[in-house]
């Protein structure tokens, strides 16, 4: 019996030993593995983009360089590449992905806080926020992406006396998961024009606006003192869509395959900060309303200084004279008249006496005026074009203006030509492009004969040159 317990120990011998050893092999591996989870830093992941460097970046989020580099493992920092993935040590208040967007148009705090799921304390911290108005579109906004984010979630807005209840019904979602993704404080708390997700419906566009808008765009160069604005906008369905920007309101007309609004940035805007609102009905009769701050940058014009007769410099008279012309062009025919390339208004358009935008002072006065239009020179009796097809709204004398004629090209486009000696048109007419529409002069408020050429766009004087150097819609 000892002979048979002994030969089965020695036999169970080799696999105590091996047992012993994996066991011992386990506790070293969970050691080791604990020790470099343990020396891995805390932290998130940032998105390198175009500007950024080590430096910016550690200043930043408050950390140091070499912390950034120990926790990124970066073999070579000074080759820092945009699209790079960096590790931020030490930040524990927030998880995902950080990268920085532009703020496009459409969105606000509210929509960007909903949209990636970040309260109001990371949405300050992330973005040292003092204020919800310092997101105008084009702001550098910080986001926490990766966390789950409503990117394709359709959009609802609240009428009046309409429940969360009713919206989850129609959108699939549960009212107590819609309240919780919208980060309202309960089922009873919709306010009527507030824009929900329903992430129950996939749907693509704007946060801030709902789902019958799926795209909400500006052409270059966006907001620039003077220049004009080009919104493009696509829907789902009849949407009436219109706005107002700088008291002028937005008018949408057909395009394509969307809608297409033109506004005028005013001379007297230059870097402000200005709302700029869209607003509509839905397919269902739903009003809503989004206004977004917007930074209008210096157009880069120049100052000049001119010598006129006194009877010119009455601002009564002028006042008048302005609220007489601008009566001319405020309403927005629907059909555009023109398409393609502009032709010029003016054999030698070269010839620029006094460039648009300059800000002028009469006899060596203060700079309180801007000069609306482009002055071509050449002499009295030079040939005036029309640039492009239109309808004649107003041919006569201004006391300043001079002898004046006004064409209406549609969606509110209108060009104006002062100072003419003979005008060759009348109201009612209809113009084509290089037809000849009257002749150069040196009538009203003027230094010497030239042609002074305005485009109004909604209401606004423009810069005329841009009309000739592209395609407008």
């Amino acid at each position: 019996m000892k002979t048979s317990i002994s030969a089965t120990n020695w036999h169970l011998k080799p696999f105590s030993i091996w047992l012993f050893g994996a066991s011992l092999a386990l506790i070293l591996l969970f050691f080791s593995f604990s020790s470099v989870l343990a020396q891995e830093p805390e932290g998130v992941r940032y998105v390198v983009r175009f500007g950024d460097t080590l430096s910016s970046i550690a200043l930043r989020f408050d950390v140091s360089v070499n912390e950034i580099i120990q926790a990124s493992d970066l073999s070579d920092p000074d080759n820092l590449a945009v699209g790079d993935v960096l590790i931020i040590p030490g930040i524990d208040w927030i998880d995902g992905t950080l990268v920085i967007e532009d703020l496009p148009l459409g969105e606000s705090y509210l929509s960007i806080q909903r949209r990636y799921l970040l309260d109001d304390v990371s949405m300050v911290r992330l973005n040292r926020l003092t204020s919800p108005e310092q997101l105008y579109v084009g702001f550098p906004i910080m986001l926490a992406t990766e966390r789950g984010e409503l990117a394709d979630s359709a959009r609802v807005a609240v009428g009046a006396g309409t429940s969360l209840l009713e919206l989850a019904v129609a959108s699939g979602d549960n009212p107590w998961a819609l309240a919780a993704v919208n980060q309202l404080p309960g089922t009873w708390a919709t306010v009527p024009g507030d824009v929900l997700f329903t992430p129950g419906t996939v749907a693509a566009g704007p946060g801030g606006i709902p789902s019958s808008v799926t795209s909400v765009s500006i052409e270059d160069p966006g907001f620039v003192q003077g220049k004009t604005l080009v919104i493009n906008a696509i829907t789902d369905g009849v949407v009436q869509l219109g706005g107002e920007f700088f008291g002028h309101e937005l008018k949408f007309f057909p395009e394509g395959s969307g809608l297409v609004a033109l506004a005028g940035i005013p001379l007297e805007a230059e870097s402000g900060t200005f709302n700029f609102t869209l607003s509509g009905a839905n397919p269902d009769g739903s009003a809503f309303e989004f206004s977004q701050p917007v930074r209008v940058a210096s157009g880069g014009y120049d100052r000049e200084t001119l010598t006129v007769d006194l009877q010119f410099l009455n601002p009564e008279q002028s006042a008048a004279e302005t609220i007489e012309v601008n009566k001319l062009i405020v309403e927005a025919t629907p059909t555009k008249l023109w398409s393609g390339y502009w032709g010029a208004p003016h054999p030698y358009i070269g010839v620029i006496n006094s460039e648009y935008g300059v800000h002028r002072s009469y006899n060596r006065g203060v700079y309180e005026s801007y000069h609306y239009g482009t002055d071509f020179g050449g002499g009295v009796g030079i040939e005036i074009w029309a640039p492009a097809p239109g309808k004649v709204v107003f041919a006569g004398a201004l006391l300043l203006r001079g002898n004046a004629t006004i064409i209406d090209h549609g969606w509110g486009v209108y060009t104006g030509y002062f100072h003419q000696s003979e005008i060759l048109v009348a109201v009612g007419d209809r113009v084509e492009t290089g037809q000849v529409i009257g002749l150069v002069g040196g009538t009203g408020r003027v230094s010497g004969a030239h042609l002074h050429w305005e485009v109004w766009v909604n209401g606004v004087a423009v810069e005329p040159m841009d009309w000739l150097a592209r395609i407008y819609p």
